[in-house]
């Protein structure tokens, strides 16, 4: 009886909690008023003893969007979209149900715009003095409220909206908050309000990071007006860091003239970082234009190697490998050994077998070591078997006896099974002595220690006292409890016979 007795009131206490967790939420009587009174209705009410650890004011826009996308809080776990736990928000004020697992884009395949209702939250700490935070969701997702009251105002008005949002960006106290009122603002639909606000901002006195913020969200509509007000920024705003994000927030417009004054801005080699980000976000872009743009800046541009080198790096963003056909031209002819040598590198990051005969050619024919070593260097990086066979071939090599000992290193770093016999073999039976010590040094880079066996054969029984020294060395280095006691041996002059 009495462990019944126990089980009531802990469903009891349980179920008093849950309730005590409820979200509250106060609703204004009559949506159809203006924003600005509604508005004036919660400060009123905010006065209450209930709201005195704090509270949220609420209410919503329309904004187009895709079908399957979302605004606010939600995580991933194994390719699958979730909301944030307790009610969504279509829940909370709609009192209409959906689904904790969200569908996502990739699944739907839908690019189809919709409007969506969003959700603009800004809570305020006791007596509104302060807003403290601002929060931005679609309906779908919920929104940790801290426990505190919320004030829902319903929908509104863009206009109405926008005017709100500005006096409370003019009354914040702390950059953070005017960012996120920022991104309030910028989440309404294009209008000369919106246009104009952040564009004050972006041209005022506030510090970069706002004004960041400002440049990023006129770059979100398609606004040929917003376009002109970025280019200038481009081209001439006092921040270095300002300027960039006009070039960001221009990439990620679908204007035809947006990419006509990227363009223009990586024609302008003056200013070296806007022109690298103009550059590389003409390759994330992806058209034919920009391919042929690319090329033409490395071959035909300035004789400036940083830009051609960005450029070159930019090639590697263009998409479907658009950009690999020139990285093997530039690498093998290239007037410029950096370039070159950038080239190279981005080859053996690329893991394209039609990069194998480049970096194999290069390797073993190139009068450059700069650059029969940068070729070394990335075939390690391709990570294929083609290329392994390659490495192993240069780690063979009688003749170049430099870029033996490259391979015989890279080989170790990412071969180990198939670097063991041909590092043996360098040691016991290559004449060269430089060899033998490199192939020592690269026992030491085998992954789980898999080189100890072999350093302890050469520390014991190699006929050179200079390689057994090397020996002796990395296996004092190595921590292994294997090499210490093959250590000891050797202090005390002990051999595995006379055991």
């Amino acid at each position: 009886m009495r462990t019944k007795c126990t089980f009531k009131i802990a469903l009891l206490l349980a179920a008093f909690a849950q309730l005590a967790a409820a979200q509250e939420v106060v609703r204004h009587p009559d949506a159809a008023q203006p924003l600005q009174q509604r508005w004036s209705w919660a400060v009123e009410q905010s006065s209450q003893s209930r709201f005195k650890k704090g509270y949220w004011i609420g209410y919503s826009i329309e904004r187009l969007m895709e079908e399957n996308s979302t605004i606010g809080s939600m995580h991933i776990k194994s390719g699958r979209i979730f909301r944030g736990a307790g009610k969504s928000l279509s829940e909370l004020i709609y009192d209409i149900a959906t689904p904790l697992e969200l569908p996502s884009r990739h699944e739907g395949k839908s690019e189809r715009m919709v409007m969506k209702e969003v959700g603009i939250f800004l809570g305020f700490t006791s007596g509104g003095d302060e807003l403290r935070k601002v929060q931005e969701s679609t309906f779908e997702l919920s929104v940790d409220f801290k426990e505190l009251p919320l004030l829902w105002l319903g929908e509104a008005q863009d206009e109405q909206s926008l005017a709100l949002l500005e006096r409370l960006y003019r009354r914040a106290a702390s950059s953070e908050t005017k960012k996120d009122l920022i991104s309030a603002i910028g989440l309404h639909s294009e209008s000369a309000p919106r246009r104009t606000f952040l564009a004050g901002v972006l041209a005022g006195n506030e510090d970069s990071e706002i004004r960041k913020q400002a440049a990023f969200w006129l770059g979100q509509v398609d606004d040929p007006e917003a376009l002109r007000i970025l280019q200038q920024t481009a081209k001439a705003d006092r921040s270095t860091e300002v300027r960039k994000q006009a070039v960001f927030a221009m990439s990620q417009m679908h204007l035809p003239e947006a990419e006509d004054a990227l363009f223009e801005l990586a024609r302008a080699q003056a200013d070296r970082e806007v022109c690298k980000d103009a550059i590389f976000w003409l390759a994330q872009k992806g058209s034919e234009r920009a391919a042929t743009f690319l090329k033409d800046i490395i071959y035909k541009g300035i004789d400036d190697s940083e830009i051609q080198k960005h450029a070159v790096f930019s090639l590697t963003q263009l998409p479907d490998k658009q950009g690999t056909v020139v990285l093997l031209d530039i690498a093998e002819n290239h007037r410029s050994t950096a370039v070159r040598k950038e080239a190279l590198f981005w080859l053996g990051q690329s893991k394209d077998t039609r990069a194998l005969r480049i970096l194999k050619q290069t390797a073993l024919t190139e009068r450059s070591f700069e650059l029969r070593k940068q070729a070394v260097f990335a075939l390690s990086q391709m990570h294929l078997p083609e290329a392994e066979e390659v490495l192993i071939e240069l780690a063979q090599n009688q003749t170049d006896r430099e870029i033996c000992k490259e391979a015989l290193f890279w080989l170790a770093q990412t071969a180990a099974e198939k670097a063991v016999p041909i590092l043996k073999d360098a040691v016991f039976k290559d004449a060269d002595i430089a060899i033998q010590k490199q192939a020592v040094f690269a026992l030491t880079q085998l992954s789980d220690n898999q080189g100890i066996p072999i350093l302890i054969d050469i520390a014991k029984n190699h006929r050179n006292p200079a390689v057994r020294k090397d020996a002796i060395f990395w296996l004092g280095q190595s921590g292994d409890s294997r090499a210490t006691e093959a250590l000891l041996k050797i202090v005390r002059g002990q051999n595995d016979k006379e055991e």
